[in-house]
């Protein structure tokens, strides 16, 4: 019985209290917008990445930071990379193609914030401001901070509650395998 409890809490609990600290991020003044890539239809975002572009252009607007970090890589040989997509997303929509800055290296959460970092601190950049979905932005904000940024966050508003809970289950089990490729990536010591 008592385990029952436990289940449906975890299961109810975590990705809940994940969606509702990512929704309460609040941004600050940064060096970089750095917005993360997800899903894309050929050369359009997919809803959420959408979600993420407008949210990320609405802090550009409001001045939180001069450029945008677009980070995301290539899901199929052939296709266009995330960050091409988000780029030209946003392009369209007023922001100069210098203000832009493309990673598009990455596979994954682990490598869009290790390599957006790295983008930034060649160029002396330390403060971003993270743009992703409510219940990923809890473990981004996590990784950037590993690798060495001084990052707060945003997430668009969403009303897709089901949508959300299932994905912010998967969160779960993503903090470990982040946790686990991240120590990898640092190599022996």
């Amino acid at each position: 019985m008592w385990g029952i409890v436990a289940a449906v809490a975890v299961m109810v609990g975590i990705p809940a209290g994940l969606t509702v600290h990512g929704a309460l991020c609040r941004p600050r003044p940064a060096d970089a917008i750095v917005i993360l890539g997800a899903k894309t239809r050929g050369t359009e975002p997919g809803a959420a990445l959408k979600a993420r572009l407008d949210a990320g252009l609405h802090l550009y607007r409001l001045g939180y930071a001069p450029r945008i970090i677009a980070s995301g890589g290539q899901r199929r040989p052939g296709a266009p990379s995330e960050a091409d997509v988000m780029a030209a997303y946003l392009v369209k929509r007023g922001v100069s193609p210098g203000v832009v800055i493309l990673e598009d290296a990455s596979s994954d959460t682990v490598e869009n914030l290790l390599f957006s970092s790295r983008l930034m601190k060649v160029r002396g950049w330390r403060r971003a401001v993270v743009v992703t979905s409510a219940y990923h932005l809890p473990r981004a904000l996590w990784l950037a901070r590993l690798a060495g940024l001084d990052a707060t966050g945003y997430a668009p508003p969403t009303a897709h509650f089901f949508r959300t809970w299932a994905y912010a289950l998967r969160e779960i089990p993503a903090f470990w395998r982040s946790y686990r490729k991240w120590r990898w990536l640092q190599g022996p010591g």
